[in-house]
């Protein structure tokens, strides 16, 4: 239990959620639902009559926070310690397990390695002609995220965004709610995910530098938020097999430019973090941070034809 050293003037009783609002702010410190039911009841914020009043507490601020998202005045800062939004960065928001088993559970899009054979001779980064393109598209088929990861006879296919503003490029790190263990705690200057099957309709193709930037936004809008639409440009397709993680994935590459006055955020909190802007040679000075995508585009793309206006 805490010990108070201060005492804060009574007020009149208040929901659990604008009391434990109260609490937290008081104490300026993450607290778990029993620590700030009891000092809400001490400050006489809420009459409790329940059998297990910390519960209710620790039910209604976990529906909160599920229910709400970022909208949320709270978040979790441990499995049992709650905080107010407001504090991040300065406290990390904690996810529980059942988000990874969740993402495993998806469709994503997939097609056979032995096309790699036919587009990639060679690995790197290549535009694929249209009648490549409508090849591999005519190739793939959905199958569920947790097969397709322990399956090595499949390519999962998944959008990648190089986001480009004013000569700097956007970086962030991948954080520990990502099912991808092996990419924990490593930078990148590519964002993107998993292309599901309604990414994928049978008539159009992610490769349509047309089509494709419609098709591909959704992706985009998860990852991060403009306030301002950004324009979308098709870079090509990425092929890695460097690496155990890399070797399962196929990226189709879109290079982003924000609108000047648009300010740029990352949607899933959770997965990504310390976003930032760099110029191609603070990424070089510290390559060794980086998973080997954003070493390979940016020797092969960025070095040597990076728009930056």
């Amino acid at each position: 239990m805490l010990c108070w050293a201060v005492s804060v003037e009574r007020a009149p009783t208040l929901s659990f959620l604008d009391a434990a609002e109260v609490v937290l702010r008081d104490a300026g410190v993450p607290m778990s639902p029993q620590e700030i039911l009891e000092r809400a009841v001490h400050l006489g914020l809420v009459t409790t009559n329940g059998a297990t009043p910390s519960q209710t507490m620790k039910s209604k601020l976990s529906v909160d926070v599920l229910e709400r998202h970022e909208g949320s005045r709270f978040m979790r800062s441990d499995p049992n310690r709650f905080a107010l939004r407001s504090w991040k960065p300065a406290i990390t928001e904690f996810f529980a397990d059942r988000f990874q088993k969740a993402l495993l559970d998806e469709e994503v899009v997939v097609f056979g390695r032995e096309l790699l054979e036919v587009l990639f001779p060679e690995p790197g980064l290549r535009y694929l002609a249209s009648d490549e393109s409508d090849m591999l598209i005519s190739h793939t088929y959905p199958m569920q995220r947790r097969e397709a990861e322990e399956n090595f006879d499949v390519i999962q296919l998944v959008s990648q965004f190089l986001v480009v503003r004013r000569g700097t490029i956007a970086t962030y790190k991948r954080t520990k709610r990502l099912p991808e263990a092996r990419l924990h705690g490593v930078y990148s200057m590519l964002f993107g995910g998993h292309l599901n099957p309604e990414d994928v309709p049978p008539l159009f193709s992610v490769f349509d530098p047309q089509a494709g930037p419609s098709l591909i936004q959704r992706e985009l809008s998860e990852e991060l938020r403009f306030s301002s639409p950004p324009s979308l440009s098709l870079v090509g397709a990425i092929y890695d097999p460097r690496t155990e993680v890399s070797t399962q994935h196929l990226g189709v590459l879109y290079e982003v430019h924000p609108a000047e006055d648009s300010t740029i955020e990352i949607g899933e909190r959770g997965f990504l973090m310390d976003l930032r802007f760099e110029t191609p040679e603070m990424i070089s000075d510290r390559l060794t941070d980086f998973e080997n995508w954003s070493e390979l585009v940016l020797r092969t793309h960025v070095k040597g034809s990076l728009r930056t206006t």
